[in-house]
């Protein structure tokens, strides 16, 4: 899976809160995850694909 490319991640926002994302990679998937609103896209292709019906709620992260 190709990662997500750096420029892109410079420019990327929550569409929910304009807030920043964050990259979380884990073994078979990536995605994106928004810590303000605990929002999170998956990232196919090195394509975030952010669209309403494929967004998933997340667990508040620690600290």
């Amino acid at each position: 899976m190709p990662p997500l490319d750096a420029t892109l991640r410079s420019v990327l926002g929550c569409p929910l809160c304009k807030g920043p994302l964050t990259v979380h990679e884990e073994a078979s998937r990536t995605e994106v995850r928004c810590p303000r609103c605990h929002c999170a896209w998956p990232v196919e292709e090195g394509i975030p694909r952010m669209v309403p019906e494929r967004m998933s709620r997340t667990a508040p992260e620690p600290g």
